[in-house]
């Protein structure tokens, strides 16, 4: 970036920083949930607003024709983003449950560089939580599941707009996250992910 005044350098990237918009675009799979979604775009806020950015969620499907975009990252929700999708005999144990160990979500990279797409696997986000919340009266949690997408999704936003390929020891952006931490209101970046973010966002007005 380049100031016509040296004295002006740090406050103008701090106001373009404070006014740049990230677009989320999300093409869903399957059908999905309204609550959730909207619960997704609110975490997208809250997580986001230190940063100094604003957040537009966007649906694939809601694409106005020659859109612009200031900052862009595009998801693939693959599978059933929904807590509905519950199977008519629900298994005996916990332990019972299908496996989600893998990744909830992930970032493409292209010659070592961290691209503005990814994807995130709604199925293995929800059989996650459900390991907490169990399988029963799944509308009660379509606010947790949507903000756990939310949380995900921040987390692979962190790799492609810091350029950051390893993961922190604390906060949001640790490499694995348990159900427990989805569901945890108090988690949040650490303050290191915040100053990358807000480099990464400068670095390309």
């Amino acid at each position: 970036m380049r100031s016509v005044a040296l004295f002006m350098s740090l406050s103008v990237a701090l106001t373009q920083a404070a006014t740049r918009r990230v677009t989320v675009l999300v093409n869903f799979e399957k059908p999905h949930s309204d609550v959730s979604v909207k619960a997704l775009q609110h975490e997208l806020t809250e997580l986001l607003e230190p940063v100094g950015v604003t957040v537009d969620l966007m649906l694939k499907s809601d694409i106005p024709k020659n859109p612009e975009f200031s900052e862009l990252a595009v998801f693939e929700m693959k599978g059933s983003c929904s807590m509905d999708n519950v199977p008519a005999r629900y298994p005996a144990r916990y332990g019972d449950l299908p496996d989600e160990r893998g990744p909830l979500a992930m970032s493409y990279s292209s010659d070592g560089q961290i691209l503005h797409f990814g994807e995130v696997e709604c199925d293995r986000v929800r059989q996650c939580l459900q390991r907490v919340t169990g399988r029963t009266e799944p509308e009660k949690h379509q606010v947790a599941y949507g903000k756990a997408l939310g949380i995900v999704i921040v987390h692979e936003l962190y790799h492609m707009i810091a350029g950051a390929k390893a993961h922190t020891k604390i906060g949001l952006t640790k490499e694995s996250l348990s159900a427990e931490e989805l569901l945890d209101s108090k988690l949040s970046l650490p303050r290191m992910v915040l100053e990358a973010l807000r480099r990464g966002l400068t670095y390309r007005q």
